[in-house]
């Protein structure tokens, strides 16, 4: 008997069964009578509301974009490319200044590679960065690629970057000191064709009978 009522008691609470589908369920109660349309605009405006509370669509921060830059340690990643920036620099300038024939000693090509990147703005460059984080990436996103950062996959990375950075930089040197030869030999071309062109034209309009 007391089985039988213990059983009774659960009836169809079986068909019940608590639920969560992540959903949040907004009930409004509008005035009687009032128009479809008014009814859309109210709820266009509920769900701007529920929207802007959700914490994936929170803004970050100064202090969030700030800490994303000092895990990923930019100031090291700028100063490694700078470096690198600088040593590519010193081995291409005999190259160009032979290509103007122009003779300058090596050390003072090295010491004026070293004077244009000596000061640097860093700081300035990576406060200015700062708002454009702060557009692209909410609260969120910097709280997950921080998370992922943690993990040893970006725990090395963040190790090997610099390296890489620098590695990378050296690969592709080869391939841009060509491109810039090219690129120089057509600017003297078009400049050489273009002064021509404007002395010939020149030299016709004076030419013409008055």
């Amino acid at each position: 008997m007391v089985a039988a009522f213990a059983l009774a008691t659960t009836i169809g609470s079986e068909f019940l069964p608590q639920l969560d589908e992540g959903v949040i369920w907004v009930r409004c109660n509008l005035p009687p009578g009032i128009s479809l349309e008014k009814s859309a605009q109210v709820a266009t405006a509920i769900r701007k509301i529920v929207a802007q509370s959700d914490p994936a669509s929170e803004p970050a921060s100064r202090e969030d974009v700030q800490n994303l830059f000092s895990v990923l340690k930019l100031d090291r990643m700028m100063q490694v490319t700078m470096s690198a920036a600088a040593d590519q620099m010193k081995g291409n300038l005999p190259e160009l200044m032979r290509q103007q024939n122009v003779e300058i000693p090596q050390e003072q090509l090295d010491a004026m590679a070293d004077d244009i990147f000596h000061d640097y703005p860093m700081q300035a460059v990576l406060d200015s960065m700062v708002p454009v984080y702060q557009k692209h990436l909410s609260k969120a996103d910097i709280g997950n690629i921080l998370l992922f950062y943690q993990t040893p996959t970006g725990q090395k990375m963040l190790n090997e970057m610099p390296a890489m950075s620098r590695e990378a930089m050296q690969a592709a040197n080869p391939v841009m000191k060509e491109w810039m030869a090219r690129m120089t030999q057509r600017m003297q071309d078009r400049a050489h064709a273009m002064a021509q062109q404007n002395a010939s034209q020149k030299s016709g309009t004076n030419s013409k009978p008055k």
